[in-house]
């Protein structure tokens, strides 16, 4: 015979709502802060960004495609998940927002792309020493939010080399994102180029009027008033970060001073703008140009002498012309990768084929050449040059 109930079971009075919203929302906390994961935030290299870096190389189409400055490391639970990085921090024109998923068990790095507002960094003179704030929403647990210390570099402060312990990262390519032959002076310097030759328009037939074209932007140059200043631009010699600051064009032509690489950076623009390759020469504590007269014929020339006296516009080019030359001599036996950083040519078509782009044009809102391939911010052991 089956059972039955003798009597009817007491009827449970139902929660008060509040009371009940009160402890769903309570035992979701108590879930969420119980199965929270475990993640962390790296700002490389040694807590330093240097804008620099996102904005010489084209911006990747899928926002998870950064270059590493702020990587986010998530290990997962035994749950999968969809997860959501969001970046802030002064400077950035909207938060830098990447989203993907997880397995269970498994970890990942995100590495959300950087908006830089090219305006920020251009009126930022020193570093800036700010928070990066870092929320990771996870599916099904409570955001979590952290702040990490960073210096920002200013926009003409430029990381070429980094030690990552038994690491040398050379990231020497950079000096080709400052120079840029869209700038507003780079029109200047062309148009008043051509009162003093003809044929500047011209395809260069052979060496010959490949240095007349030379001797026209120095001409250009030197009736403009602008004049070497000495001084030294490095802003950190290590142990882990080495940087130099790059005036950008326009800061130079407005001042009518450039040191040596500011000088060599304006005249490589000019003469990519005209199609001449040109290359960056850096030696300890020094740069000057050098560009291909032909097809076997290389030409150098010492920025110092910017603005030197001399006889004439004429004279004062053949002694720069000269005294590149004797200089590349000099030092030409070092440039075989073993005396890096201090030994460097940065071939500047070479660097636009990696996917280094110009920076700094004013009006530039950040926005880059489409097409280009972008190369990572901080590579392993690998350097365009």
């Amino acid at each position: 015979m089956p059972l039955v109930a003798t009597c009817a079971p007491r009827r449970r009075r139902p929660l008060p709502l509040p009371i009940a919203v009160l402890l769903c929302g309570l035992f979701a906390a108590l879930r969420a802060g119980a199965a929270a994961l475990d993640w962390s935030v790296e700002i490389a290299p040694e807590g330093e960004l240097f804008p620099v870096l996102d904005l010489s190389q084209a911006a990747p189409k899928s926002s998870a495609s950064g270059n590493g400055l702020v990587i986010v490391r998530i290990r997962g639970d035994d749950e999968p998940h969809h997860l959501r990085a969001i970046v802030r921090t002064s400077g950035l024109r909207s938060a830098s927002i990447v989203e993907a998923d997880i397995d269970a068990r498994a970890t990942i790095e995100l590495r959300p792309r950087l908006d830089w507002n090219v305006d920020w960094l251009r009126s930022l003179k020193s570093p800036s020493r700010q928070a990066v704030e870092v929320t990771l929403e996870t599916s099904g647990l409570l955001p979590e939010t952290r702040e990490i210390q960073a210096r920002v570099h200013p926009l003409d402060d430029a990381l070429y080399f980094v030690r990552e312990g038994r690491e040398r990262i050379d990231l020497g390519w950079v000096f080709a994102a400052y120079v840029n032959p869209r700038d507003p002076v780079v029109d200047t310097i062309v148009a008043d180029a051509r009162a003093f030759d003809d044929a500047f328009d011209r395809p260069a037939a052979d060496a010959g009027d490949s240095v007349r074209k030379a001797r026209a932007i120095w001409t250009t140059l030197t009736r403009h008033g602008l004049r070497y200043a000495a001084g030294d631009p490095a802003l950190s010699r290590g142990p882990a970060v080495y940087s130099q600051r790059v005036r950008l064009i326009g800061d130079v032509w407005n001042e009518r001073r450039a040191n040596c690489l500011d000088g060599s950076v304006l005249i490589a623009s000019v003469m990519e703008r005209i199609g001449m390759p040109a290359f960056l020469v850096l030696v300890p504590g020094h740069a000057f140009v050098g560009y291909h007269a032909d097809g076997d014929r290389v030409e150098f020339l010492e920025t110092t002498l910017l603005g030197a006296r001399a006889a004439d516009d004429a004279a004062n080019f053949e002694a720069a012309r000269s005294a590149g030359l004797a200089r590349w001599r000099r030092v030409a036996a070092r440039f075989d990768r073993r005396h890096g950083p201090d030994y460097a040519l940065i071939d500047i078509g070479t660097a636009r084929s990696y996917g280094i782009i110009p920076i700094g044009a004013p009006g530039d809102d950040g926005d880059r050449h489409p097409g280009a391939s972008a190369a990572r911010a901080i590579p392993r052991r690998s350097s365009p040059q």
